[in-house]
């Protein structure tokens, strides 16, 4: 992907005119679409907690479903968020320590952690070019992804290492949980789409992608090796 200084003039205007304009639309979405969902969202939960008790079966039945789906809508609208924040602006390079990046979403995803009862294994990891915020959210994302599709027998265990090849950092996650079929490997880095049986459609890997694809780099997904688990790969240039 060109940078804006590689542009001819004109495409270069082009750019920023495109870049503004999605700015433009994803602060007025973010308002206008997502704004609205939240607050249905938020009625719902409130009506569940004020009138839940006083309702015969079919009633609560129904009430479980409005609650699901609302959860599934706010997960939804926080991913849409963050994909057009992503988006909406040119990444800025500087040398990053993703030892740094990856303590800084630890600390977003310490109430999943807690919860789980997780062990996170991180090992060194090096000093990329990269934007700060963009590999804070790439490393909660995959993360966020292990503590979400975990096994039932077990918490979950999370190895995040790197290794350099041909000149490229490629850093890995590696985790325990309930792995991922060999046919949604490409598929689910798609917007929108399902992991398996999942029944959200997410735009968490999509997001990922999105981040890797304006570093230049590259990201995969594959069932771990030992059968148990998922191995979430990208790569970013060196600093």
């Amino acid at each position: 992907m060109a940078t804006m200084t590689e542009l001819k003039p004109r495409e270069a205007m082009a750019a920023k005119v495109l870049l503004s304009a999605l700015t433009e639309f994803s602060s007025c979405a973010r308002h206008d679409l997502i704004a609205p969902i939240n607050q249905t969202a938020s009625l719902v939960a409130l009506f569940i907690r004020r009138n839940g008790d006083q309702q015969n079966t079919e009633a609560k039945e129904i009430l479980e479903l409005l609650e699901s789906a609302s959860t599934r809508m706010d997960r939804l609208t926080a991913g849409i968020r963050t994909y057009m924040e992503v988006a909406g602006r040119l990444p800025h390079f500087e040398p990053v320590d993703l030892g740094m990046a990856l303590s800084a979403a630890l600390g977003r995803l310490q109430g999943m952690i807690s919860e789980t009862g997780a062990v996170i294994v991180p090992d060194p990891l090096p000093v990329v070019a990269a934007d700060p915020a963009n590999m804070v959210t790439i490393f909660e994302i995959l993360i966020g992804n292990s503590l979400r599709f975990r096994r039932a027998d077990e918490p979950p265990r999370i190895r995040v290492s790197s290794a350099r090849e041909e000149g490229v950092d490629g850093i890995q996650v590696e985790d325990n949980g309930i792995g991922i079929d060999p046919g949604y490997t490409e598929s689910v880095l798609r917007p929108f789409k399902r992991l398996g049986g999942n029944p959200e459609p997410g735009l968490g890997l999509a997001i990922a992608k999105l981040i890797v694809d304006l570093h230049a780099g590259s990201i995969s997904i594959h069932p771990a090796p030992s059968g148990v688990g998922t191995i979430a790969r990208f790569t970013v240039p060196p600093a």
